[in-house]
Order: structure tokens, then C-alpha cells, then sequence
């Protein structure tokens, strides 16, 4: 209102015409001011360059205008501010409140730099590797003289980097995420796309400083984790009651409870780790069967991950010579994980201890990792009817000779009963997921391939479509065992005997339950498996899907059969030997582990090899 009432107030202001046009123009120099008198001069704008007109008044009943040392100037944005508010409500005379917005105006464009002004960006990224403290626009180029500079290559990146960040940096209390904010605008345009909802919990003035919205929008995440704890543990509402009531997305909730849940330090656990190998940069273990890889909770142990921090960090306090380590530096004894095993496999794990080698070594067990790739071998006793002969491929419209009806091929490599070791088979067939079992997976046909192929990433599609798998499975060893009263699923078909063999099983892929689904589709299924097992193909038994009650014999299974040593309560299934690459000396390394107490005991109890190569 006072800079529109400074613009009309000077378009009706009169102005002196010349009564001769071609009469020479009157010098730039001007007159003292006498009392009672008005009189203006051109000055230079000093950012358009255009010569603008300067109306000052001055008379007897009106007070001199303030000048450059007078206390109506402030030196700050608020303090102009506050005085701009205490000449208004005293009742200053139109042109010195002019004068009092105008310097308002220049601290604003000194102080603040607009989201979207290349020239003043550029300006701002300049001061700040200057080390200008943060001056911009016209306040960086009279600055620009007196800064000192130096020939280091050090302080010459110092600068580089500043440039590239293009000013100070605040962290989002919404998401975490590093943002710019040179302008509070940066930050209120940031949050609206993270965190709508707590825009309008800061107050107008607060938007005015960085810190202060910063803080405000703090206090408003505290309260949101408050109500959403409240509603979604203590009156035990869904995520979906839980947004509805707060008036936030449901992906809001989520979002804010995860964050939480993350803020709280990992539980050290202090049970013993079987070690196979430990240096500085990696640390194997041996995992027993029926221990997590991850904690249920971050406050619990009772996990691999749990058990690997205590392993760590009991051993940086032996280095050290130390009693009591500091909480702050055993946070930084967290080892990473890059791969994972099922809950009841045992087998060999790596973590990796420095945090620059965690991409390196997971790319390999990703498979981007270039022409190399971790190679995974595993040890698993299947009881079923094992192929006669080697270089047989399943796929997944594969059925065995007996049961589609034709004689059995003959070949020269032909085995005799009960003799399968050195057979060598491989399974390629897709896996997803079960038709009834959310929690199994089964073998499909390979999808329609799509006419065009998508731009982008390729792992952007549907998680639920049946993915390629490829599996290698060579017999070490054989056994026939009798199993009276088992019969296989086809009615006209009655066994007396299967064959139990124990296979080392070569990944080519990593797709969930890949070993126990492709041993089942080769009617070679895993012994004591829950899920595919051979009670289920060959004695009819119902899936068990809970883990807590696979440690029972199911109801209706042949106890005499699968009771006993031959019943794990989990599956036969152990991760015996891999091999990676560093990822800095590019050194290839191997280890092994041993097979499990109980797995060889199965093995003794079907008459097979439990150290057979």
C-alpha cells in the first residue's frame, strides 16, 4: 500500500514543461534546496540502469528526511521493518515514508535471493566459494574487490564444491533428504511435495528464516509420530484409519512410522558367531538353521545381523584396549549386509565391514557386477525319483518318461538302480508366485514376450510376474530306501521305493525358494521341506505354511517313514561353499562350511555320504 501510494502521489505531482521545445535542456547540476520548495534530480537505477526522477520534500511542518547516518535507517531487514511500522503510526509525511520503503527494498534484494533469478544464483554460488558469507546481487560484486584468493589446489576444490552446492543446505525433518535453501522458498516448495500436511503448520513469519520454519516443522513431524503411534499400537487401527483420522495420506503414515522405527540403534547380541573367516574388510560366518538374518525389531536381538554387531564390536574393544566403548563410536560398528538366507538355511554369510566395499560386493550378487558373479553352492538331500542319466533339462512343461507315457531313453550313460552319483540335470523354469500359498512360489511358463520393450528399468514391472530361473544339480551321492505304504501322486502309480540322494545345487539366478521349487518340480523334493517336501508328493500331507508348528510332524504323515532323524522341522537345504571377488584387489576368494548336525544325521539315517564331494 505505501509503494502505490508513493507511485500515484508522483503521478500527481506537476510537472514543469518548457515553453520553447528546442530550448537547451538544463544542467544536471542542482540547486540547494531552500525551505518551502520542492525540486528533484535524476539519479541511476543501480541494477536497470534507466534514470529515474527523485521527488524530496521538504517544509516547515514536516520533519527533515532522514539521512545516511540518521537512526531512521536500519541496518537489517526487521530493523527497517519496525521502523517503516513506527513512522507509519507517528504519521510520517507521504515522501519519507518513500524514502523508508525504498530502503527496505534494497535490504530485501541484499539479504534474499529469489528461487528462480539465474543472475542472482550465479551471484550467490560466487560469494559462497569466496567465502563472502553469503552476500548476493549487488552486495557480491562490491564485496568481490576485497576478497583475497588463492593458488592451492586444495582451496581451489574448496571452491569448486561450494559452487556445485549452490549454497547452505537444511535436512527435511519429513523425509530426511538434503535441500537447498538459499531462499525460504526452496524449502516450502520442497516440503509441499514431501509433507503437504506441515506447510501450513508454519506460521507466515516463520517462513521469513529458514531455521525457524525448519523448527517448526520439526514440532509438527513430533506431534504426527505421536498420533500416528497412539492410533495405529494403542488402538491398534490400520494404516489406512490411521491416515483418515490424521487427515495425511496413508503412505504419510508409513513413511513417518519407518523413519521412527529407524531412529533406534540396532541391539548388539552377545551370543558366539561360528567365524570362517574375518579381516578388516569382511566378516563370514557359518548360520545355524532357524536363526533370522534381521532382528524381528530393532530393540531385539536374537538375529544373525544382532549377533555379527556384538561379533564386531567386542572386537574393536579388544584393539583398542578398552573396558567400555562409547555408544556414539560402537554405532559406527555396524557391519552391511549384501545378501540374505531363508530363516531355516544354514550356511555361509558375508558382511562387509567398510561401507566403500558394500556396492562392490552386493553388484556380484545382484548380477551387475560386470562379467563376474557371485557363485552360490548349496547342499540339499532330496528323496524322490531321480533322472537316469546326465544332461537332462527341465523346463517347466517337463514330465517324467513314466508318467507322459513313453519307455524311458535309453542312453549309453544309463545308470543302474540306486546308483545316481555324477548325474547331472539342470532346471530352467520360471518361478512365482502359488496359485493358494501366498507364502510358497511355483513353477511357471515363461511370460508372453512384450511386442516392444519399455524404456527405463527393467525391475519397475510387475513384482508378482514369474521370473527366470536357472538351476544346476550334480548327485554326490545315492541311496534306495524303502518306504512302505508311500505312494506318488499319480493314482495308478505304487512305489516300494525312492531314491535319496544328497546334490550339490548350483544357483544361476537368486528367485525365492528357487532350490526347494526346482528340486520339486524335478521330483527330487527337498527332505523335510515344509512347504514342497516329499511327505507332500509322496504321502499326501497338507503344506505347512507356519514356521512355528514345521518343527511338528504334520498330522497323517507316515511317522515310520519321515519321523525320526529323517525329519528336520526345516528343510535339507545348507549353503556349503561361495565364492566372491574384492572388490579393490580383485582377489578371488573361497568359503566353506560345514554341514549342520542335524542335516548329517538325515543323511546317515537315508544311508548317503554327509562329506561326499
Amino acid at each position: 500500500l505505501l509503494a502505490a501510494a508513493s507511485r500515484l502521489l508522483r503521478l500527481l505531482a506537476p510537472r514543469p514543461r518548457a515553453a520553447n521545445p528546442r530550448a537547451p535542456r538544463p544542467s544536471r547540476r542542482v540547486p540547494a534546496a531552500k525551505p518551502g520548495s520542492v525540486w528533484a534530480h535524476p539519479r541511476r537505477h543501480p541494477r536497470v540502469g534507466a534514470r529515474t526522477l527523485v521527488m524530496a520534500a521538504s517544509s516547515p511542518s514536516s520533519p527533515p528526511l532522514p539521512g545516511a547516518g540518521d537512526d531512521a535507517r536500519g541496518e537489517t531487514y526487521d530493523e527497517q521493518l519496525a521502523i517503516i511500522r513506527a513512522l507509519k503510526s507517528s504519521g510520517a509525511g507521504a515522501e519519507r515514508m518513500r524514502v523508508a520503503t525504498a530502503r527496505l527494498a534494497e535490504l530485501k534484494r541484499a539479504g534474499w535471493v529469489p528461487r528462480f533469478t539465474p543472475s542472482r544464483k550465479f551471484a550467490a554460488m560466487r560469494a559462497t566459494a569466496a567465502g563472502g558469507g553469503g552476500a548476493t546481487g549487488d552486495d557480491a560484486h562490491r564485496d568481490g574487490d576485497d576478497t583475497t584468493t588463492t593458488t592451492t589446489t586444495t582451496t581451489g576444490e574448496k571452491k569448486r564444491k561450494a559452487s556445485r552446492r549452490g549454497g547452505p543446505t537444511v535436512t527435511c525433518p519429513a523425509c530426511g533428504q538434503l535441500v537447498k535453501a538459499s531462499h525460504p522458498d526452496q524449502f516450502r516448495e520442497h516440503l509441499r511435495k514431501c509433507a503437504p500436511d506441515a506447510v501450513s503448520a508454519v506460521a507466515k513469519e516463520q517462513w521469513r528464516d529458514v531455521a525457524a520454519a525448519v523448527d517448526a516443522v520439526k514440532a509438527h513431524e513430533a506431534k504426527l509420530l505421536e498420533d500416528a503411534r497412539r492410533l495405529s499400537f494403542r488402538d491398534g487401527r490400520t494404516r489406512e484409519e490411521t491416515a483418515d483420522a490424521l487427515g495425511v495420506s496413508p503412505d504419510r503414515v508409513r513413511s513417518t512410522l519407518r523413519r521412527a522405527s529407524r531412529a533406534v540403534p540396532l541391539v548388539a547380541d552377545p551370543t558366539p558367531l561360528d567365524v570362517i573367516h574375518e579381516d578388516d574388510d569382511v566378516l563370514v560366518v557359518n548360520k545355524p538353521p532357524g536363526l533370522r538374518f534381521h532382528p524381528v525389531h530393532r530393540f531385539e536381538g536374537n538375529s544373525l545381523l544382532s549377533r555379527a554387531i556384538g561379533h564386531v564390536r567386542r572386537g574393536s574393544r579388544r584393539d583398542d584396549s578398552r573396558d567400555d566403548g562409547d555408544p556414539c563410536e560402537e554405532d559406527a560398528h555396524v557391519p552391511h549386509v549384501v545378501h540374505r538366507l531363508d530363516m531355516d538355511t544354514s550356511g555361509v554369510c558375508v558382511l562387509v565391514k567398510r561401507p566403500e566395499l558394500v556396492d562392490g560386493f552386493a553388484r556380484q550378487f545382484r548380477g551387475d557386477a560386470g562379467e563376474y558373479r557371485a557363485v552360490k553352492e548349496y547342499l540339499a538331500v532330496g528323496v524322490g525319483e531321480a533322472p537316469r542319466f546326465s544332461g537332462r533339462v527341465v523346463d517347466a512343461d517337463w514330465k517324467p518318461p513314466e508318467a507322459s507315457g513313453k519307455p524311458p531313453e535309453a542312453t549309453g550313460n544309463e545308470q543302474t538302480a540306486g546308483e545316481f552319483v555324477g548325474v547331472e540335470f539342470t532346471v530352467d523354469a520360471h518361478v512365482g508366485p502359488h496359485a493358494s500359498i501366498p507364502e510358497a512360489r511355483a513353477v511357471h511358463r515363461p511370460p508372453p514376450e512384450p511386442e516392444k520393450k519399455k524404456k527405463g528399468n527393467a525391475r519397475r514391472g510387475d513384482p508378482d510376474a514369474p521370473k527366470f530361473a536357472r538351476t544346476d544339480v550334480r548327485i554326490v551321492s545315492s541311496s534306495r530306501v524303502d518306504l512302505p505304504g508311500a505312494t506318488t501322486t499319480d493314482d495308478s502309480d505304487d512305489v516300494a521305493s525312492l531314491t535319496a540322494v544328497l546334490a550339490r545345487v548350483r544357483l544361476h539366478t537368486g528367485r525365492t525358494h528357487q532350490i526347494r521349487v526346482h528340486m520339486a518340480h524335478a521330483r527330487l523334493p527337498i527332505l523335510s521341506d515344509p512347504l514342497y517336501g516329499p511327505h507332500i508328493r509322496w504321502d499326501r500331507a497338507s503344506p505347512c505354511a507356519d514356521a512355528s508348528t514345521s518343527a511338528i510332524l504334520p498330522p497323517g504323515v507316515n511317522e515310520e517313514v519321515w519321523g525320526g532323524p529323517r525329519w528336520l522341522g526345516r528343510q535339507a537345504l545348507h549353503a556349503s561353499r561361495l565364492t566372491l571377488r574384492h572388490p579393490e584387489t580383485n582377489e578371488e576368494m573361497t568359503f566353506d562350511a560345514r554341514a549342520p548336525e542335524d542335516m548329517r544325521a538325515a543323511c546317515v539315517a537315508l544311508g548317503l555320504d554327509p562329506d561326499a564331494l
